[in-house]
């Protein structure tokens, strides 16, 4: 059976049904099956407008994606755009060719960037793991440096990113009929299908603990977990008919690229075998309520992938003393375990290391002058010292990367070392800035210094990162390890509990640069591209998905 997502409408005044997307939503723990039906305390939509698909592809880089039409091999992605005219252009779509994903380029933080239109610092989501110290409370919807699955099953069970997000999702701003399947920012869409999400964290659980590998996509658990996933918005379809908007979230093609030996090319594969074929179920679906004709159609990605050594010599470690958490200890900070929940004993911590993705890492610091001594509780609502909490941990990356004292293990591994001047948490964040070996510099001026046209808008991501109201939450030190691909494989380190053979997070332009595709049942590729140009220019953010639709729909 379905799960239903309820939303109240309001009364009709002077005869017209006013919406009311108030989202205060029925949950209920899903039971082992992970489907249950919930009544719907009313069902309406607004008549009449176009339907759109959004089919989010998680970890798909465009190279992968085009190798994938190109080949033949993936008949319903081809057959839906149609003819290639060149420069982006299809016969009935329009791939932007220079989209590119928010930083950092990770999973949770891109997709409830995507979906609500707005960046982290704006929208509260900041990564795959992060810290809230206004609450001490530590996220991870998608585990990197813990090895607890809780979160995983929040996020399905009980609309975790909805209570987190600090801005409205596109749901809520359309008005609409939207179902979506399996996608982790799903707040006030009216229907929500998804397996059981103890199937979910079984496979989030494997991957985080590096007992996942493979190549041979049709007997993969991500294939499972993607192909199940659609068959319940498809059976959803059937029983409730076509919504205005559907999104179709498929994870299983970065859970796949991540174990794969030879990464790329594998996604290539099961881009073709699974997801060319979820992607048709789809469309077959609209087809036989004959709905296809006109939707709009959009393919979107929230990072691409970087080749990384899956060894442990290229891991930085989460929690020993040669890792990135011993260097901050080795400081004179007392470092939070990376566990989700700690006991007493272990709420004394100084320091908080939270690897959002395998390039980037956040540390956030207390005012160590609230908790001198081992036992006390820091007060993390104060900010921490400038000079005495935060530049003595900026010092000490910088030495250790430069010449690996006092951990060898960390030399020549980090690219760069963020921090700023904290503030007080009912201020807006300031934006981040490079340490140059002396002082702080502004992104701006150390890149005209220093160039870096490998790392893609580096400014403007930043500062969507670090630089607003809930800037904080990107930490009072930013650590980006050293991961583009002009450096070879051997010289590529990530921030993780375990090792893989892909990693993203970075600002490289390999794992930032994402598919954006507007496609049409039918339509005119050279109106697509108009449109997309029109509304979102010719090198959009993936928050322009937001703007787009709501404009598809006339908001």
């Amino acid at each position: 059976m379905t799960r239903w997502r309820p939303i109240a409408y309001g009364a009709a005044v002077a005869g017209i049904l006013i919406l009311q997307w108030s989202c205060a939503l029925i949950f209920r723990s899903l039971r082992t099956s992970g489907q249950e039906q919930l009544k719907p305390v009313a069902t309406a939509t607004v008549e009449g407008g176009p339907r759109v698909i959004i089919f989010a592809l998680d970890g798909a880089g465009p190279d992968q994606l085009m190798q994938a039409i190109h080949s033949g091999k993936a008949p319903h992605i081809a057959g839906l755009l149609g003819k290639e005219k060149g420069s982006g252009l299809f016969e009935h779509a329009y791939a932007a060719p220079h989209a590119s994903s928010i930083l950092p380029s990770s999973t949770i933080a891109a997709w409830a960037a995507i979906f609500t239109g707005k960046p982290p610092a704006l929208n509260g989501v900041t990564g795959d793991e992060w810290f809230v110290r206004e609450t001490a409370t530590f996220y991870a919807p998608v585990p990197i440096s813990v090895l607890d699955t809780s979160d995983v099953t929040k996020v399905v069970n009980d609309d975790l990113l909805g209570e987190t997000l600090k801005v409205p999702t596109l749901y809520e701003l359309l008005g609409r009929r939207s179902h979506v399947s399996l996608l982790y920012v799903h707040h006030c869409a009216t229907l929500y299908t998804t397996v059981g999400p103890s199937s979910f964290a079984d496979v989030i659980g494997r991957l985080i603990k590096g007992t996942m590998e493979g190549d041979d996509p049709e007997n993969s658990l991500s294939a499972g977990l993607d192909l199940n996933s659609v068959q319940k918005l498809t059976e959803a379809i059937d029983e409730q008919g076509v919504p205005d908007l559907q999104v179709v979230y498929f994870p299983g093609i970065d859970i796949f690229t991540h174990v794969a030996k030879d990464p790329l090319a594998a996604q290539v594969r099961y881009l073709e075998s699974i997801t060319d074929k979820g992607v048709g179920a789809v469309l077959d679906s609209y087809q036989k309520k004959g709905a296809l004709a006109g939707t709009y159609v959009i393919f979107i990605a929230d990072h691409a992938q970087i080749p990384t050594l899956n060894d442990k010599h290229h891991k930085l470690g989460t929690d020993d003393e040669d890792s990135s958490f011993g260097l901050v200890a080795k400081s004179g900070f007392r470092v939070r375990r990376p566990l989700l929940t700690l006991g007493d004993l272990d709420k004394d911590y100084q320091a908080v290391l939270a690897p959002t993705k395998g390039f980037m890492a956040y540390v956030y610091l207390a005012d160590r002058s609230s908790c001198p001594n081992e036992h006390d509780p820091c007060d993390w609502k104060k900010p921490p010292r400038f000079k005495e909490d935060v530049m003595p941990v900026v010092t000490a990356f910088y030495e250790a990367n430069r010449t690996g004292s006092p951990i060898p293990q960390l030399k020549g591994t980090i690219d760069l070392i963020f921090a700023r001047q904290p503030v007080f948490g009912d201020l807006n964040a300031k934006p981040y800035e490079i340490f140059d070996g002396q002082k702080l510099v502004p992104i701006r001026d150390y890149l005209r210094a220093h160039p870096r046209p490998d790392l893609v808008r580096l400014e403007e991501r930043m500062n969507g990162l670090s630089a607003g109201p809930y800037g904080n939450r990107a930490g009072d030190v930013l650590l980006l390890a050293r991961a583009c691909t002009n450096s070879p494989i051997e010289g590529r380190y990530f921030f993780s509990a375990v090792s893989h053979y892909t990693w993203h997070g970075s600002a490289c332009e390999t794992d930032s640069h994402i598919p954006f595709i507007l496609a049409q049942a039918g339509g005119s590729g050279e109106r697509l591209r108009a449109t997309m140009r029109k509304m979102v220019g010719d090198s959009p953010s993936e928050m322009a998905l937001t703007p787009l639709v709501r404009a598809l729909f006339g908001k």
